[in-house]
């Protein structure tokens, strides 16, 4: 066990003197980002506005609030983050029975 120990650290002293042992040198190196607008909209793209009572409606309320965010409201980042308050609500309800079981 003694050995093992001995080997264990002194790989990982050896590691450290390899990677100190050479001399950094520091490359400039010069690029452009150019970035283009386009029309389209990603579907993958976050909402563009977060509205914390659909979310709070969805979270608190589960599957019901996303139904009274489809009848009461016309906006869909509104019932968006009702979907994501749902399924945050989701996650951690299965977080708590795995749990408790």
């Amino acid at each position: 066990m003694k050995n093992f120990i001995l080997l264990f650290i002194s790989l990982f002293s050896l590691n450290t003197l390899i990677y100190a042992s050479f001399p950094v040198t520091n490359n400039d190196v010069n690029s452009e980002v150019v970035l283009s607008q386009s029309n389209e909209i990603n579907p993958l793209a976050p909402p563009a506005e977060f509205h914390f009572g659909g979310f709070i409606l969805g979270l608190l309320l589960g599957i019901i609030g996303v139904g009274l965010a489809y009848i009461f409201s016309s906006d869909a980042d509104f019932r968006r983050n009702a979907w994501y308050g749902f399924g945050t609500w989701l996650i951690l309800w299965l977080l708590l029975v795995s749990a408790a079981g």
